[in-house]
């Protein structure tokens, strides 16, 4: 049997078993908006890791950091940076989060700002703004999916097929099981991740080197790749603050979606802590294989492919069938989520609040269902049009849902910020993300991200347009300020006793 049929079987038995988990993990029962959207608040510790850590990892993890190691070194280092910083965000964001959405039935981020600051208008512009930058991230995962089926068949299953084959997995399973099965599934990609890119890294390494040794290939690197190795003064601006956009990583709908669903607050403040571990750790035979593409096989023309072309050369059909399908299942974990939340955002933020007449929850699911498949389609029909990074799409779709922050931080901590603050600074940032994106890529001569230039005119004028604009109403601080005060003084009471307890 030829290798790549191998490599096929391997990928289509990986594709069934991820929709008989969206046949068995939903509820046999009546389905609910919560229990579609949010997984009815019920997710434990060990789903909520692994649904948090692949929803962080994309098809950029697999084929987008190898591709960006490979033509332009360690800059992208940038990201693993945010992987270390970003999960601090929970502690700011995740756990207070977790307490309003108990208490007041939230499950997007629209929900939660338009109650805060009293404004259909904000909740509007904030659904629009997700659904605008998620999109092009789901962009991405199709393109990374197109250019897995293509790569490891030989391009028998041509690029556009196999962004089709990945589109109709993806909403299958969504369809079927609501959150509960982006979360399983997503358990199930997470630990094959992790495995298989080290098990991948060691075989090439050990194939190509003799040894698990990888001091060779970094000296290599620094005798004739050393610019791949060094970061220029002048590109320091633009690796800072491409950090800056990733971190919108944890605020971006997805992530978000998670502080709602899982059990307790104590769940969020764990993964804080040990995700970065999994997530750092992910990178490391990632780097090593791309290094040995530019030693071994300099001259890819696309280098997002150059992982699936070392396994071709340098591993067995098994082993490359069983890789690549952890890079679906990378591309998968994030697609699922993404669609996911898009169609949640639609469905709660959209739909329900403009229409005339009481929606039910059996017309509300139907919605967004068919939200479902309709923004995936958006998405591969981008995909056949693109032809840039996967990386680079990322960052910038990252960058566009990072503009969210300043009116999330205001209704958590910040109690003069208003709404005409709050969607001035939206506005102004969005637009101005897409400005430095597209048109003027270089504001006063200045190289930095277009996600960090929004944030900082969107915080500026957030703030400006809060204090010159009238004070928030009282009963609506009271609503969310008051409470969450009130939480903090009961866990600063239960731990008192605790420790007084044990003396």
């Amino acid at each position: 049997m030829e290798g790549w049929i191998q490599v096929l079987i391997i990928i289509g038995i990986y594709c069934a078993i991820v929709l008989a988990v969206g046949v068995f993990s939903r509820d046999k029962g009546k389905m609910s908006l919560e229990n579609y959207f949010v997984g009815n608040r019920s997710i434990g510790p060990f789903v909520a890791y692994f649904t948090y850590v692949a929803t962080f990892h994309s098809s950029f993890a697999f084929l987008g950091a190898a591709g960006k190691l490979y033509s332009s070194g360690i800059d992208f280092f940038a990201t693993m940076t945010s992987c270390i910083v970003s999960p601090m965000m929970i502690y700011l964001i995740g756990r207070p989060v977790w307490h309003l959405g108990k208490k007041y039935g939230y499950m997007t981020q629209g929900d939660l700002l338009g109650d805060y600051y009293q404004s259909k208008a904000l909740r509007t512009v904030v659904a629009l703004v997700s659904l605008v930058f998620l999109i092009p991230y789901l962009q991405a995962q199709i393109i990374g999916g197109g250019h897995i089926f293509e790569s490891v068949t030989g391009g028998r299953i041509p690029f556009t097929w196999g962004c089709i084959i990945l589109y109709a997995v993806i909403i299958g399973y969504i369809l079927l099981g609501g959150f509960k099965a982006v979360a399983w599934t997503d358990t199930i990609q997470g630990i094959m991740m992790i495995i298989l890119v080290w098990i991948a890294g060691g075989v090439i390494l050990g194939k190509v080197e003799g040894t698990l040794d990888w001091t060779n290939i970094m000296r290599t690197m620094a005798e004739k790749y050393g610019d791949r190795l060094l970061i220029p003064v002048e590109k320091w601006p633009i690796f800072m603050t491409t950090f800056l956009s990733l971190f919108g990583i944890s605020v971006y709908p997805p992530s978000f979606q998670r502080f709602y669903a899982v059990k307790n607050p104590k769940t969020l403040k764990w993964l804080a802590v040990t995700s970065p571990i999994y997530l750092i750790f992910f990178y490391v035979p990632i780097m090593v294989v791309a290094f040995l593409g530019v030693i071994h096989m300099p001259g890819v023309n696309a280098p997002d492919q150059i992982l699936p072309l070392m396994l071709s050369k340098y591993s067995t059909p098994l082993l490359t069938g069983l890789v690549m399908a952890g890079a679906l299942a990378a591309t998968m974990s994030s697609a699922d989520s993404q669609l996911h939340a898009a169609s949640s955002i639609f469905t709660i933020d959209l739909f329900k609040p403009f229409s005339r007449k009481p929606v039910s929850d059996k017309k509300s699911l139907l919605v967004g269902r068919i939200t479902i498949v309709v923004i995936a389609l958006i998405a591969l029909l981008l995909s056949q049009f693109s032809s840039s990074l996967i990386m680079s799409i990322s960052a910038f779709a990252l960058g566009g849902c990072l503009q969210v922050l300043p009116s999330l931080i205001g209704a958590i901590y910040w109690k003069r910020g208003t709404k005409a603050g709050a969607l001035a600074g939206l506005i102004a940032g969005v637009a101005v993300v897409l400005l430095t994106q597209f048109v003027w890529k270089t504001p006063f001569g200045i190289s930095i991200s277009s996600g960090a230039w929004g944030l900082l005119v969107n915080a500026l004028t957030f703030v400006i347009v809060s204090l010159l604009t009238p004070k928030p109403d009282p009963a609506q601080v009271e609503k969310f300020h008051g409470f969450l005060a009130a939480v903090n003084r009961e866990q600063d009471e239960a731990k008192a006793q605790k420790r007084a307890a044990r003396a």
